[in-house]
């Protein structure tokens, strides 16, 4: 053997001394370029990094940015020594700076697949929520990170977004780009596809009469809204407040508050409800039997003028009649020219009807004869008792004292 020969082959021993040694370890030896997705493994976890071994002399340190973590905790809580991950190569060794790896982008390449098919099917995809940013949540979906706008979270607006921190939730990906990898999400999209499905259901079943729970949501002028649940939402008009003189729904009832409701109109459609407060309330017309009689003298404000005559309030859901023609012994034009509205009036009872819910009054029986009574075009006999005459009867036309009850 010459000395040309012995050293390839003292050269060959080595290489393969070293190989075995090396084969003997547990490192990965493989090569790897720029862009590779290769395992490694964690030798040691800081509070702002991971060092992990990559088969070469030396360990690599990946910065916290660059790792797949819940910022609500440590990583040593996350991740333990011996761990093996994937992490995409940014750097190789060639590379001015040195090996430079990242595990998030490397869960982004393994998982972007699942992503773009979940956008492009619009299927649900489960998500963690890990923290709260400017303008939403930022959630993780296998490793990657989307963001979630407050206005997406769900049907109504949500001011404590500190709730969501941790919980877990299924999402709809509405924007990506793969590029910029970039990733929206929405809950909110959801919620809507589930609550059409309920609502149309649950409209579907709903009866006239039927009397619900429900949660005051929204309180206006003219009523009050009341969420009776599977996203239904109906109006108690400020009418069907209460039994008594008309008062401002703020006065009867508070937001947040539970009631029940009875259901009194359904469109033709079935997409809107009225729903009234007092029909589950006890009627106290029913409350009222014998304590009114005829000639009974009565006192209450006038709470409604009708121009043809005027409304009293005998107590809180009992109201009474009073014809113009029946409030003076003279002739008026007007209620004004006797009373203004909240004016205490005292007058008698000349017709009950409890089962029709009136009551009509007459203050000119009780007043004192005056000197020049304008009789003329009054409805009255000589001696001052009431004419009845049919086509003088308004009553009929008002039906703001007499709400009518759903049995």
């Amino acid at each position: 053997m010459n000395d040309v020969d012995k050293v390839n082959l003292d050269e060959k021993i080595l290489d393969e001394f070293e190989n075995a040694i090396l084969t003997n370890t547990d490192r990965t030896v493989s090569g790897y370029r720029r862009f590779d997705v290769i395992h490694v493994k964690i030798v040691k976890i800081d509070y702002d990094c991971l060092l992990v071994d990559v088969g070469r002399k030396s360990e690599v340190f990946i910065p916290i940015e660059e790792v797949v973590h819940d910022p609500n905790l440590p990583l040593d809580q996350q991740y333990k020594v011996g761990d093996e991950i994937p992490v995409k190569v940014i750097r190789d060794e060639k590379s001015k700076g040195g090996i430079f790896l990242s595990h998030r982008k490397a869960v982004y390449q393994t998982q972007v697949d699942k992503i773009e098919k979940a956008f492009q099917d619009q299927t649900s995809i489960p998500s963690i929520v890990r923290e709260k940013v400017k303008g939403g949540l930022i959630v993780d979906i296998n490793g990657i990170q989307a963001f979630l706008p407050i206005s997406l979270i769900g049907m109504r607006k949500e001011s404590n977004l500190d709730q969501f921190i941790g919980k877990e939730m299924d999402v709809r990906i509405i924007e990506f780009d793969n590029q910029k990898r970039k990733v929206v999400v929405s809950r909110k999209a959801i919620d809507e596809e589930e609550g059409f499905k309920k609502r149309t259901e649950f409209m579907a079943s709903l009866e006239v009469n039927e009397v619900l729970e429900g949660t005051v949501t929204n309180l206006v002028e003219y009523g009050a809204f009341v969420d009776i649940g599977h996203y239904v939402e109906g109006l108690v008009h400020v009418s069907e407040l209460s039994w008594g003189n008309t008062k401002r729904p703020y006065d009867i009832l508070k937001k947040g508050q539970k009631i029940n409701v009875r259901v009194i109109g359904i469109s033709d459609d079935r997409q809107k409800i009225s729903l009234s407060y007092k029909r589950t309330l006890e009627d106290p017309w029913d409350l009222i039997q014998g304590k009114y009689n005829l000639g009974q003298i009565v006192e209450g404000p006038l709470i409604k003028d009708l121009n043809f005559g005027a409304i009293v309030e005998l107590e809180e859901g009992i109201n009474a009649f009073m014809h113009i023609s029946q409030v003076s012994n003279k002739r008026i034009s007007s209620i004004g020219e006797i009373f203004e509205i909240g004016d205490m009036v005292k007058a008698e009872i000349v017709e009950i009807d409890l089962s029709q819910k009136k009551i009509k009054l007459s203050r000119r029986s009780i007043l004192p004869p005056e000197e020049e009574a304008d009789t003329e075009d009054q409805n009255e006999s000589p001696r001052g008792e009431i004419k009845r005459d049919d086509s003088n009867d308004f009553s009929s036309f008002v039906d703001v004292f007499v709400p009518k009850k759903t049995d």
